[in-house]
């Protein structure tokens, strides 16, 4: 029986300040110099990266996602054999993005330089025509369902977007949208380039400088998930307590009323 294929996938380049953490260093500024140099990938994270390269590789070739069937994928640590729930995640992702006029690219490397020192991210799928770009992220986790309206990481796609091609294409709105298959959700926003260019100034720029300031502060919500400071962290920790004790608060006050 003939062996099924292997591929390891390289770890690609990441921006200390990139869009896909923007949630976790926009509200969390003190994480970003604490978590230098500190090594760790999720396997969810992994798995995503796997379905990305996935989706690339058939764009580029033309071929169906079905063709990688049985292939495993190798990200890092984790190894992922590519089966019925990725292939249709992928192909889903694809035929969508398809359907959208313009002049397309995809996994393009954006900057954002003018506003983030460093900044920049890699955008899944694009589609370019006169005064709209429109921008799709692939999200094929279950665990989250991720919503697109003033998403950080698709703004920060989109002001990469301008920053990087203003000198080809005139831009006067932006639609970003979420393709999120396996939880069968897709949603979209519409933005002008004036929202979103006085959101970079107003408020990327300051929170990026913030960020690389030593002794910025530290604040705890949802955007700890993928943190690598988050089992050591004692603001973290803090805040799980305090949620804990609201908790059964409420759970107190619910059964003295219906009793």
């Amino acid at each position: 029986m003939k062996d099924s294929p292997v591929i390891i996938i390289p770890e690609g380049a990441h921006s200390e300040l990139g869009p896909s953490s923007s949630e976790r260093w926009m509200n969390c500024p003190g994480s970003v110099l604490e978590s230098r140099g500190l090594k760790g990938q999720s396997e969810y994270a992994a798995e995503g990266t796997a379905a990305h390269e996935l989706s690339k590789w058939v764009r580029e070739t033309g071929k169906p996602a079905l063709d990688w069937k049985g292939t495993t994928l190798v990200v890092g640590d984790f190894r992922f054999k590519v089966g019925k729930p990725m292939i249709d995640s992928v192909q889903y992702f694809v035929d969508d993005c398809a359907k959208i006029p313009g002049c397309a690219s995809f996994e393009d490397r954006v900057h954002y330089e003018e506003l983030v020192e460093g900044g920049f991210g890699t955008m899944d799928d694009d589609r370019t025509r006169d005064w709209l770009c429109t921008i799709t992220d692939l999200k094929h986790g279950t665990g989250v369902k991720v919503f697109a309206k003033d998403n950080s990481q698709l703004k920060l796609y989109a002001l990469g977007k301008y920053f990087s091609y203003r000198w080809i294409w005139e831009f006067d709105k932006f639609v970003l949208r979420i393709c999120q298959p396996r939880l069968r959700h897709f949603e979209q926003f519409e933005v002008s380039l004036g929202h979103l260019l006085q959101w970079g100034y107003d408020v990327v720029r300051p929170a990026a400088k913030l960020a690389l300031t030593p002794g910025a502060p530290k604040a705890a919500g949802a955007w700890c998930k993928f943190c690598k400071l988050r089992d050591s962290c004692s603001v973290r920790t803090e805040y799980k307590r305090i949620m804990k004790a609201r908790e059964r608060q409420a759970e107190e006050e619910f059964d003295d009323f219906s009793n």
